[in-house]
């Protein structure tokens, strides 16, 4: 971790060491460690009000960086309401994610990321450990993207970064509501709802034609859009048809499982689950019943019906991965 930028507190995603704190900076970081001991039980609800509150008792203008892998760094704003969960080192974020890309290591596909926000899953999947991808990450509030974008620079510009937002088809202009940076949706969340910001949508299909991924013929989306999964679908009927694997969010508050109703139901893809220690394949939208027990927390699906990567799915389903209880908030 040396010769990085003063000015940034550094933190080893996967020892916890942390370098160039002050004393009200390591003290900030004790709170928030402790909290998320605390609140573990709980899927570490509650922890964005703790670091807010952290972050007026003990302030700091600087940013943190995480170093997320030897070769891998992200940057976020001290005491991060969402991205705070990874000061501790015993916390796996999304980790049927990570079990999929490390699973596919060996693959040569293009990974787009819908949703990037700070871009971690595309700083990882650029990285040597993941394989070195070619990766786009797609990120719709100008704000956020500004904060992927300097992520994209830190990591030396290995992946492209897009302020786009994904859509059924490209070029449309679409309004961006909520205020929290995790949570930002083209979707109104209610009739009076203001929104903050817009942007221009473009489609998965028009995102392969990039030529970031010219010559590839596998990928690897993942759709962390916040309530327009079924659209972003539909703009992704190219590659529906190819060599493609999708993870997508299923949210718990949707007690109907809209997005996977319509992925088994209407597109008649395959759908897996990678979160109770084996990758599970859901016969029936009615299994997420049992598997959706929080209406706070996302829980990450996987779809194809690609015959490479169902073959790789299905040699999956009888070995245990690390993958634990799936969830996020």
């Amino acid at each position: 971790m040396s010769g990085q930028a003063v000015a940034d507190i550094m933190v080893d995603a996967s020892s916890g060491r942390v370098e160039g704190a002050s004393a009200v900076e390591r003290a900030a970081i004790l709170v928030l460690r402790s909290a998320m001991f605390f609140l573990k039980p709980f899927s570490n609800f509650g922890i964005s009000y703790v670091a807010r509150a952290t972050r007026s008792l003990l302030p700091s203008r600087r940013r943190m960086v995480f170093q997320l892998t030897p070769d891998s760094r992200m940057r976020v704003s001290y005491c991060d309401t969402y991205w705070s969960v990874l000061l501790s080192p015993r916390y796996a974020y999304e980790r049927s994610v990570r079990a999929l890309l490390t699973a596919s290591r060996d693959v040569d596909y293009g990974f787009i990321d819908g949703g990037a926000n700070h871009g971690y899953w595309s700083i990882l999947v650029s990285g040597k450990q993941f394989g070195a991808k070619k990766a786009v990450a797609v990120e719709a509030a100008s704000d956020t993207y500004r904060n992927l974008d300097d992520n994209r620079a830190l990591n030396a510009g290995r992946f492209t970064a897009l302020n786009r937002a994904i859509g059924s088809t490209s070029g449309e202009r679409v309004r961006i509501y909520g205020h929290k940076h995790e949570a930002r949706s083209t979707v109104a969340p209610s009739s009076d709802a203001t929104p903050i910001l817009d942007c221009e949508t473009i489609s998965v299909d028009d995102l392969a034609d990039l030529p970031d991924f010219q010559g590839l013929r596998r990928f690897v989306v993942k759709l962390d859009v916040e309530g327009v999964e079924i659209p972003a679908f539909s703009g992704a009927q190219r590659l529906l048809s190819g060599d493609t694997v999708f993870i997508y969010e299923e949210h718990g508050s949707d007690s109907r499982h809209e997005t996977t109703r319509h992925v088994l139901d209407v597109m008649k893809l395959r759908v897996f689950w990678l979160g109770d220690g084996r990758i599970r394949e859901l016969r029936s939208v009615d299994e997420l019943d049992t598997i959706k027990k929080s209406r706070r927390t996302g829980y990450d699906m996987i779809a194809s019906g690609s015959a490479f990567w169902l073959g790789r799915l299905d040699a999956a389903t009888s070995t245990p991965i690390d993958a634990g209880a799936e969830g996020r908030q």
